[in-house]
């Protein structure tokens, strides 16, 4: 196949709106599954007007795409594509995709429910009346919008006292990603809690549908089924209670527990859970690179010239980071301060983000505060004096934004105006090892996704209203250091 062929059946590259950017097809593909179905979610949610939703572009034509699902040998890719009938001429248009209406009507065959369906809905409604804590229950019955446009007839509804309205929708057989995602949007704004339940697989042997695992992923890794044991639990605990097996990051499922309603999480904005695995995979994931590089730094906490110092663990951190890019700086001029420089830049990184954590640190140097080490370095280290643009970064995206206008804001002035345009840009060596290390703040899509799931850390968000210049001691705080941080 030639490479003309190839990229008229292949969006190479999507660009989302806001702090994403561009997404290569490969960098997609290479994504766990949970966290590219995460981007595939919140592009259909976009189409359906949820304030979550993103908005995604084709590189070449920069005409709204989505995210496909095509499986090979059991494994699912996901691939870009273009809307069907949006009219665009693009290089990377393929065929036209199926049409969804003419589907549903070739999978319900003109039936809209099933008698299995209709039993399994009042069955939830009979097990939520066991609850002393129930109020009223409906099975099919039209619910009237109280903040969307129109209403919805929901599989079944439950009004439990102290809990938010609860909406369960049986899931028999396949439903559109486009039908899950107005669902979601629907009854997020109506502010009542969507509860997808299952019937009649086993996430542990079976191979999944593809709307199966869409549902399973907007419940954070959670899939919730209805059967003769969770029945029976119900009825001896006098409450409804489901089946719940817990997603693994390799996408296998964990023995299924049985699991009381009251012991989800009801999320103002997302779907219930009942442990949050796909935000737990990433945060997993994060501390596991962190691992070496907390090693090092332990070996050179208020040490004078740590940096230099040979260690054990400086070596095998090197060997760590030299794994995700070969060249560990853009300041080099001998392999030994091209490492000293990487790790200079590192220790001053983690000393300002242990002062974001409210647990100061000072890393490589016995200075008595962040502000001192970095004022000095800054003045006499033109390795770090080309970084000005990553501490910019790094404070604006952080509690210490306030330092800017400190002593600290002169010195990045002064670094910065001394190296003219000699500086550490996106896309350099230095950049890409701290979106390795702390992708909380340098990964654009790991920081987007960290804060759609309400899981970025508080030393990761600029969120406090910066002070004035009076208001900033020497060490550059707040004078009401009392508050909490």
């Amino acid at each position: 196949m030639s490479r003309s062929e190839v990229l008229k059946r292949t969006i190479e590259a999507g660009i989302f709106e806001g702090e994403i950017g561009p997404v290569t097809a490969r960098e997609l593909v290479a994504m766990p599954e949970a966290e590219w179905g995460m981007l595939r979610d919140r592009i259909t949610d976009y189409r359906n007007g949820r304030e979550a939703g993103l908005l995604c572009r084709c590189a070449m034509c920069s005409t709204p795409i989505y995210i496909r699902v095509r499986k090979k040998n059991r494994v699912r890719y996901p691939l870009f594509s273009h809307y069907q009938n949006d009219g665009v001429s693009c290089p990377w248009h393929h065929e036209p995709n199926e049409n969804p209406e003419e589907l549903r009507r070739e999978q319900y065959l003109g039936q809209q429910e099933s008698h299995t369906h209709r039993l399994l809905c009042e069955q939830i409604a009979r097990l939520a009346k066991l609850d002393e804590r129930y109020i009223s229950s409906a099975v099919d019955v039209y619910r009237p919008p109280t903040n969307a446009e129109f209403g919805r007839y929901p599989d079944v509804t439950v009004i439990f006292r102290g809990f938010p309205e609860c909406i369960f929708e049986v899931q028999l057989s396949n439903t559109f990603q486009t039908e899950i995602s107005a669902r979601c949007t629907h009854y997020e704004r109506e502010h009542a809690a969507l509860i997808w339940v299952l019937y009649g697989l086993d996430p542990q042997r079976d191979e999944l549908p593809q709307s199966v695992v869409d549902v399973i992923r907007r419940h954070r890794g959670n899939a919730f089924l209805l059967d003769r044991e969770s029945v029976a639990a119900s009825e001896r605990q006098n409450t409804l209670v489901l089946k719940c097996y817990l997603q693994g990051s390799d996408g296998t499922f964990d023995p299924p527990r049985l699991v009381r309603f009251d012991e989800l999480t009801f999320p103002a904005d997302a779907l219930p859970y009942f442990e949050d695995r796909i935000s737990k995979a990433i945060l997993d994931r994060i501390a596991g690179t962190r691992r070496p590089c907390f090693a090092y730094l332990k070996t050179i906490e208020g040490v004078q010239y740590g940096v230099e110092s040979k260690t054990p663990e400086r070596d095998q951190f090197l060997a760590t980071i030299r794994s995700v890019t070969p060249q560990l700086s853009g300041w080099r001029q001998t392999k030994i301060d091209e490492e000293d420089a990487i790790l200079r830049l590192i220790a001053c990184v983690f000393s300002l983000l242990s002062e974001a954590n409210g647990n100061p640190k000072i890393y490589g140097t016995r200075q008595p505060n962040v502000i001192a080490m970095l004022n000095t370095w800054l003045n006499n280290r033109e390795e770090l004096q080309r970084c000005v643009p990553i501490f910019r970064h790094l404070l604006h995206s952080t509690p210490l934004a306030h330092l800017s206008k400190g002593t600290l804001g002169q010195h990045l002035d002064r670094a910065e105006a001394k190296m003219g345009g000699n500086l550490a840009l996106v896309g350099e060596p230095e950049w890409i090892l701290l979106a390795h290390l702390v992708p909380e703040i340098f990964d654009s899509r790991i920081r987007e996704q960290l804060r759609y799931l309400a899981m970025l850390p508080a030393w990761a968000q600029n969120t406090i209203k910066a002070p004035t210049g009076q208001e900033i001691d020497k060490l550059g705080r707040p004078r009401s250091s009392g508050s909490k941080r």
